[in-house]
Order: structure tokens, then C-alpha cells, then sequence
């Protein structure tokens, strides 16, 4: 017979989690309830470990050891794995985060706490529009880069104008209209048009239903 991955008979009863569980809801280990919802969401209401349908909330920095609670230093547990954790820190903090990550690439939505001022801003101009003028709204930017390609200038000027998280999740494009070679190559003139994709006018609907349409 297969010993289990952690002897729970030296943790005693249940009730020995008593004082975690008053100290999760004290003031410093509040998790606000879009925050909860958001990581619920990111990990598909299962434990981000094994995935059983059980879920707490894991600080992968302790409070007591300088973590705060914020969305970079959370990830859902469920009861097991987060004794595990505690008890003998398996999974570490770096592979913690790791599978956070992963979480965050297969739910494919940009992070409202990575947005830049500009983004955010961009969010919250489209998102008072209806569903039809989102997907009719269009914006012109131009920059002189520095690069070695077309493509790599487009990449560089999307960080420059602040819209490069949106448009890696997939939540606007950015369509190339010219692009003019200066000095042997060296720099690169570029205009494109940025465009709110299908995917990103749900997102929107998404964050105007739930209240979460981040302000400029």
C-alpha cells in the first residue's frame, strides 16, 4: 500500500485549523471578493495542484515573511495541497508561481493590475461604447523606431504607446498602414491602426457586467 504524501495524523483534528482559519479573516489576510473571484476564475474553480473542486487561498510569499495580498502573490489551493504546502513546502514558491503562470496563459485574458496608464485608459474609453462601435472603433498612432524589421519596429512602438499587453493577449490588433526605412535601415516609420478583435468586445462586456472596467 502507497504511504500518503503527508501523515495529517500529526496535525490532530480538524480543529487544530481554527486559528488559521480566524487569522484568514483578519484585516491582514482579507481577500477582497473580486480579487477571490478573479483567481477562482483563473483556475477554473479547482485547485491549481490536483485540481479538486475544494478551494482556499494560498499566499506564496507568507504575510509573515513579507507577502502582501495582492494578485501576484495568490493562487488557489485546495485544503490538502495547502497543507502540504505549509507542512512541507512542496510545491516551492518558484513552482507556485509557475503553475500560476500557466494558469494565466490558458485563460487568455490580460491581467487589469499589468495594464499600463495608457491601456487603461484605452479600456475605459471603449468599454463606454456599445458592442457595435467597439468593434467599429479604430485609433492611429505613429512613431520613428529604432529597428531592425517592420515587424520588430510595430513591436516596439506597441510598448512605446503603451497598448503591448492588449495586444499580446489578443484583445486589439495592431494593423501595420505604412512604414517608411530611414537612415540605411537603422530606423523605421511606422502608422498603424489599433483595432478592438471579437475576443476583446467580450472581455469588455465581460468587465462592464461584473463592474471591473478599470478606471484611467
Amino acid at each position: 500500500m502507497t504511504s500518503p504524501l503527508l501523515n495529517r495524523d500529526q496535525y490532530g483534528p480538524p480543529e487544530h485549523f481554527d486559528d488559521e482559519i480566524r487569522a484568514y479573516r483578519s484585516s491582514a489576510r482579507y481577500i477582497p471578493t473580486p480579487l477571490e473571484r478573479l483567481l477562482f476564475e483563473l483556475a477554473g474553480h479547482r485547485c491549481s495542484l490536483c485540481h479538486a473542486p475544494w478551494l482556499e487561498i494560498h499566499h506564496i510569499e507568507e504575510l509573515s515573511e513579507g507577502g502582501n495580498t495582492e494578485y501576484e502573490n495568490l493562487i488557489v489551493l485546495c485544503p490538502n495541497c495547502h497543507t502540504r504546502v505549509h507542512a512541507e513546502e512542496v510545491p516551492t514558491k518558484e513552482e507556485l508561481r509557475h503553475y500560476k503562470t500557466k494558469q494565466e496563459i490558458a485563460y487568455e485574458l490580460p491581467v487589469l493590475s499589468r495594464l499600463t496608464t495608457e491601456e487603461r485608459t484605452l479600456v475605459h474609453e471603449i468599454a463606454e461604447l456599445s458592442p457595435q462601435d467597439q468593434l467599429a472603433y479604430s485609433k492611429r498612432t505613429h512613431r520613428e523606431v529604432e529597428a531592425a524589421s517592420q515587424d520588430e519596429a510595430i513591436e516596439i512602438m506597441m510598448r512605446e504607446v503603451g497598448c503591448f499587453h492588449l495586444r499580446e493577449s489578443g484583445m486589439v490588433t495592431a494593423e501595420l498602414e505604412n512604414a517608411i526605412t530611414l537612415a540605411g535601415g537603422a530606423f523605421v516609420s511606422v502608422a498603424v491602426r489599433i483595432r478592438v478583435t471579437g475576443k476583446g468586445t467580450k472581455w469588455l462586456r465581460y468587465l462592464s457586467e461584473t463592474n471591473r472596467v478599470p478606471l484611467p
